[in-house]
């Protein structure tokens, strides 16, 4: 990443050689999208019910190689105690990862580029390699080019979510936030709600969903023209994916998978174990992970568990149905079929 934004230092880590390596940086790796929102049923309304500083010298270790799944999942690396909050990918040599002490790492295919923000980042939502958006105590900050600026001072956000340097959204305590290329204003009131994830699909449709103080869940949508409450569902929901205007998921801790069919939301499958995330690349490619570390594909008709990974996994990032990225607590997860170009990423030694 380019120098010329508050805070500081650009650094390059190389891999080669040695398996172990200095890292002079907390390592951090993020792209949760996570967001908190206070909300009073009566206040929402009634919704059908769903049918800068010094771097620190740190030693990073190569993660080991866990036995790969049908699909070859695989441990990629292994950060020494750092939480990860994060995970975007544009190709498979470009690849950011973000989380505490404010730093935020670009894989470019042969090392990391790293940048130190001001505070620990609590989520980052990217467009491309030159428009992303950060949140912290600080506020969010907006990579526009090769300069990173602070467009706001609520410190709250903790959830992103982007379509262009034009459309964007952050969910706060107050609401939901709205970016128009320019500046950030309030686009849905908080009314006692908490909001954990949004998902933007185009200009005129996303979602957003969390949880209410009596333990149910909410689904918030946007129609191109405003907010409104969409359904309310048993479970708080703790992540959403939208694949297209028809087919979109959302997931809870309690292990329930919603899906809208572009009508309503139906419950689709319980798992009845802790889900964390949820994303993919179109509706017959959708991935989904849990606290206990398994990742699980729906192929189109039905979920299926494809890789158990030895931490837990918080963070998905697919690039295609063959390129696929994860992150766990300090664990960067990947996917490596023989003959795609992931190889090219994960074949680079000391990787």
């Amino acid at each position: 990443m380019a120098s010329g934004s508050p805070g500081g230092s650009v650094r390059r880590i190389h891999w080669g050689g040695p398996r172990v390596w200095i890292v002079s940086a907390v390592l951090v790796l993020t792209v949760a999208v996570i967001g908190v929102i206070a909300v009073d049923r009566a206040a929402i309304g009634s919704a059908p019910a769903a049918q800068g500083g010094p771097f620190a010298n740190e030693v990073a270790s190569v993660g080991q190689v866990v036995p790969a799944s049908a699909n070859s999942w695989q441990v990629a690396w292994v950060t020494p105690s750092v939480q990860l909050t994060g995970v975007a990918a544009f190709d498979p040599t470009h690849v950011w990862v973000a989380g505490s002490d404010g730093l935020l790492y670009a894989w470019d295919g042969t090392g990391w580029n790293v940048r130190r923000l001001d505070d620990d980042i609590a989520a980052m939502a990217a467009v491309n390699q030159h428009d992303a958006w950060v949140s912290s105590d600080d506020g969010i900050r907006h990579l526009s080019g090769s300069k990173w600026s602070l467009t706001s001072h609520d410190g709250t956000v903790t959830a992103l979510a982007a379509l262009d340097p034009s459309h964007a959204w952050a969910a706060s305590a107050s609401g939901i936030l709205a970016w128009n290329g320019s500046q950030w204003s309030l686009a849905y009131a908080a009314h006692g709600a908490r909001l954990d994830a949004i998902s933007a699909l185009d200009a005129s449709h996303a979602w957003a969903v969390g949880s209410l103080p009596d333990g149910g869940g909410v689904v918030v949508a946007w129609n191109g023209f405003e907010w409104s409450l969409q359904a309310s569902v048993p479970v708080a929901l703790s992540a959403v994916y939208a694949a297209d205007a028809r087919h979109a998921w959302a997931v809870s801790r309690e292990g329930s998978i919603y899906a809208w069919n572009g009508t309503v939301w139906q419950l689709e499958t319980d798992l009845h174990q802790q889900l964390t995330a949820v994303a993919g690349t179109d509706a017959a490619h959708v991935w989904a992970s849990t606290s206990s570390g398994q990742v699980l594909f729906r192929d189109g008709t039905s979920w299926d568990v494809i890789y158990h990974a030895p931490t837990t996994v918080t963070g998905l990032a697919p690039l295609d149905a063959a390129n696929v990225w994860a992150i766990g607590f300090d664990t960067v997860y990947g996917t490596q079929t023989p003959g795609s170009s992931t190889q090219a990423v994960y074949n680079v030694p000391g990787f």
